[in-house]
């Protein structure tokens, strides 16, 4: 009999322990990312140091209102800018700020990508951060929601497409029940005459 208490007790006490609230680590990737800071004594040039000199690299007002321009004009006329322009850093960048308004396809927006990828390391470290928030990852997220909208679109007009292709069936299946139905009722009447 103390054996079964025992056991019992150590059953009740085992189950008891697991309802406890273990403390839950916090996950590895929520640790805080270093933020750089834009100062006033920052160098405020848009290309590093070691970069060819160019007109307007430390004119940020005259890139800023480029982009105010650049939102304020339409899509073919910025592609034709566009396509006017060379491979030179300062055209590049222009052609990112060309590309960066919201009615920009997604085609050139993903080209668009491709050239920030590709100049981002020759801007200076000051302007990096801010590039990269500016610029960089809004333009990730619109090609990540065009490429979702894409997605749902297909996904929609598949589903669509099946539905209409059911709706079809459907009818069908009620036009072969009402011919049979008739067939039915025609065998009954002829039944009930016979029998009379």
């Amino acid at each position: 009999m103390k054996k079964m208490l025992v056991l019992s007790l150590v059953a009740v006490l085992t189950g008891c322990a697991g309802m406890i609230p273990q403390p839950v680590s916090e996950p590895a990737d929520t640790v805080a990312q270093p933020v750089t800071v834009i100062h006033d004594s920052d160098d405020m040039c848009l290309v590093s140091e070691d970069t060819t000199e160019f007109e307007h690299q430390c004119d940020l007002i005259y890139w800023a209102n480029m982009w105010i321009k650049a939102d304020a004009t339409a899509w073919p006329q910025r592609k034709n800018r566009i396509d006017e322009l060379g491979d030179t850093l300062p055209d590049t960048i222009e052609r990112v700020i060309l590309s960066l308004p919201v009615d920009t396809p997604y085609q050139a927006r993903l080209r668009s990508q491709h050239w920030i990828t590709s100049i981002i390391d020759k801007l200076s470290p000051a302007l990096q951060p801010l590039v990269k928030t500016m610029v960089d990852a809004p333009n990730n997220e619109m090609l990540e929601l065009e490429s979702a909208l894409v997605i749902l679109n297909k996904v929609n007009a598949e589903q669509a497409q099946a539905s209409e292709a059911l709706q079809h069936e459907l009818e069908t299946q009620q036009k072969k029940l009402e011919e049979l139905l008739e067939i039915e009722a025609t065998l009954m009447d002829k039944n009930r005459s016979s029998q009379q």
